[in-house]
């Protein structure tokens, strides 16, 4: 089909994009958590000032963390470019999800009853959203 001489895309290659883009958001930003939760603790019991900041310079997961958050500021921007706001906001709600899956896996923190809830309230929460966007 085309429109002026230009092919439109189909709803597959439209899709495909923005699921990309959304699989990089919560990696990235997944990532950019972990690895700041790692310097975090590489930088433990130092006092706040010139010596941390230098400290956390030479860090590499300080390094990896902000690298990650400039992954996640590219990939919201695909996804901000592709779908309205008002959608797109509350859907990024997956990458806490992710974030609490990472930090069981990777520094072994505990889900206790309250947080299962409170995941299970923000899976149920997305899986009401309506896709308005046909």
């Amino acid at each position: 089909m085309s429109v002026n001489g230009a092919a439109l895309p189909t709803r597959a290659s439209s899709l495909l994009p923005r699921v990309f883009a959304w699989v990089a958001l919560i990696l990235f930003e997944t990532a950019a958590q972990a690895a700041l939760k790692a310097g975090g603790d590489a930088l433990a019991g130092l006092p706040l000032g010139r010596a941390f900041v230098a400290a956390a310079l030479v860090e590499p997961w300080v390094w990896v963390g902000a690298l990650g958050y400039i992954g996640s500021f590219v990939a919201w921007m695909v996804i901000l470019d592709r779908m309205p706001l008002s959608r797109g906001f509350p859907m990024s709600s997956l990458v806490a999800v992710a974030v609490v899956a990472a930090s069981v896996f990777l520094f072994g923190e505990v889900l206790d009853t309250w947080r299962i809830a409170g995941l299970t309230l923000i899976l149920s929460g997305l899986a009401l959203m309506r896709n308005d966007e046909g």
